[in-house]
């Protein structure tokens, strides 16, 4: 499983210029699509351009960040 930060600043100078927000994005290592699941349990091989797995994502609202003086 992955994750990234992400971070925007106000522009500007002085206090106002530190406050940011962060969120995050998550990524699911690759899994099993039901396609797979069910060659596997009928015993029969999927059609050419099948895809096997899935891969999930995820991102978080934002948390804002203002920091004190």
């Amino acid at each position: 499983m992955g994750k990234s930060w992400y971070r925007t600043i106000k522009p500007g100078r002085g206090p106002e210029a530190a406050i940011a927000f962060y969120h995050a994005r998550v990524i699911e290592v690759p899994t099993p699509r039901w396609t797979a699941w069910d060659a596997r349990r009928y015993g029969v091989q999927a059609l050419p351009g099948t895809r096997m797995t899935v891969t999930e994502r995820a991102y978080t609202s934002p948390i804002w960040y203002t920091p004190f003086n």
